[in-house]
């Protein structure tokens, strides 16, 4: 296999585009991608009310995406090896740019829900892409930083994403924020055509008699070791993705019920977790390259922990958003960490399938989660889902921290750090 360590083949391989430009304009992408995605929030609310469709209809619109994402994520990773970082990112923005520009024209709940499975296939494989080209030219030691700038770009899209749909919706109708929303996703496909090269390392040749590296099938037959650090990295992707939209219809209960918050103060107080995560990823995303990725994933997940504490006992306004900044700063904290330790577990071969294996984990606590608040919600108050998913982010803390301490620093992409070796 190809090496691509040395910073001269670094150069070579983007173009003499220096590689902290291209991961710039990376998480300038996926900061479009992710407005445009979000911006049509605020409008689906009013547009299911006005066809007289209950509410309960959004969660088969996030049930279809997930499912589009789960069904696609295997193949769209194996692709992302195959054929490049590149052409993923084109494929899925394209197809993001034409589901929200055909959505105006639909007129009913069925067609709706088809639409966001395609977009959830087009999602796919989005961010494999992404997150693979970005661990193509990291530096080992400021893997976790660079890759921090990506998922910043993320955060950033989805705080400023609603907010410019709302204005939109108010001011043009309900067309506005898809038209733009497809736009956006159109200007970040030229910006990856004409300025983003192609990252993906050349491999040598297979050989003949060895096993078969091709296709999604090959993280079963060579996965990434130790098995038990991959299991604990899924594991926490599902937990805390799976406890925050298994608790949202029960946050929704308790802020607009219990405590008689309007919208605004709604928006105010999950764009400032928003806001937080961005700061924690663009400002702190490297500490996981000093310290080790698995100490900082157990205190973010920890510090994140904050946000169901507060939402259940803290009524008081300013309070919670104190709330809202500590969970947003503790998932800015884990999400660059987890990002790079998958990198540092894995070949440059096996990036792409790599991501998409995550991206099936989120996708499939993205079905599991409303799933369970559906069935869940009606029955329970919504003190025992806050607490619930308290006990579950913290139970894995505490399986994060016996990772830690059973590999200490060996998992760090720093430079002299020894690679983990055994199962």
């Amino acid at each position: 296999m190809a090496s691509i360590d040395s910073r001269e083949s670094i150069f070579i391989m983007v173009k003499n585009i220096r590689p902290i430009t291209v991961v710039i304009l990376l998480a300038a992408c996926t900061m479009l991608m992710m407005t445009g995605y979000s911006m049509p929030y605020p409008v689906l609310a009013p547009w299911l009310i006005a066809h007289n469709l209950g509410l309960a209809s959004l969660g088969w619109m996030s049930f279809a995406f997930s499912l589009g994402n789960l069904i696609a994520a295997p193949g769209a990773g194996y692709l992302v090896d195959r054929w490049g970082r590149r052409p993923m990112l084109i494929v899925g923005l394209i197809v993001i740019a034409i589901v929200n520009l055909v959505t105006p024209f639909v007129d009913a709940l069925l067609p709706f829900v088809g639409l966001w499975f395609v977009l959830g296939l087009g999602n796919a494989g989005i961010m494999p892409a992404a997150l693979a080209a970005t661990a193509d030219i990291a530096p080992p030691a400021l893997r976790a930083k660079w890759i921090g700038y990506v998922s910043g770009g993320i955060s950033i899209g989805l705080i400023i994403g609603p907010t410019i749909g709302g204005v939109l919706y108010d001011a043009f109708g309900f067309a506005a924020p898809f038209v733009v929303s497809g736009v956006m996703a159109l200007v970040a496909v030229v910006l990856v055509i004409f300025i983003v090269p192609e990252t993906r390392p050349a491999f040598d040749p297979q050989p003949p008699n060895s096993p078969s590296r091709s296709g999604f099938g090959d993280i079963w037959r060579n996965p990434p070791r130790p098995l038990g650090v991959l299991g604990v990295l899924l594991l926490v992707e599902f937990v805390w993705t799976f406890a925050w939209v298994a608790t949202e219809p029960a946050m929704l209960r308790q802020l607009y019920e219990q405590y008689a918050y309007t919208a605004t103060m709604f928006g105010v107080v999950v764009g400032v977790q928003g806001a937080a995560t961005a700061l924690g990823e663009f400002g702190f995303g490297g500490l996981s390259d000093r310290f080790g990725r698995f100490l900082l994933i157990a205190i973010g997940l920890v510090i994140h922990t904050a946000w169901y504490f507060g939402i259940e006992y803290v009524s008081q306004y300013s309070l919670l958003i104190v709330a809202s900044i500590l969970a947003g700063f503790g998932a800015g904290l884990v999400t660059p960490a987890i990002g790079a330790a998958y990198v540092d577990i894995s070949s440059a071969d096996q990036r792409g399938r790599i991501a998409s294996l995550k991206e099936m984990i989120l996708a499939l606590a993205g079905m599991l989660g409303p799933l369970v608040a559906a069935l869940a919600t009606d029955y329970f108050p919504p003190a025992y889902f806050f607490r619930g998913a308290t006990v579950m982010i913290l139970l894995t803390s505490g399986l994060v921290v016996v990772i830690a301490w059973r590999y200490g620093r060996r998992l760090v992409g720093v430079v002299g750090a020894e690679p983990v070796v055994d199962a």
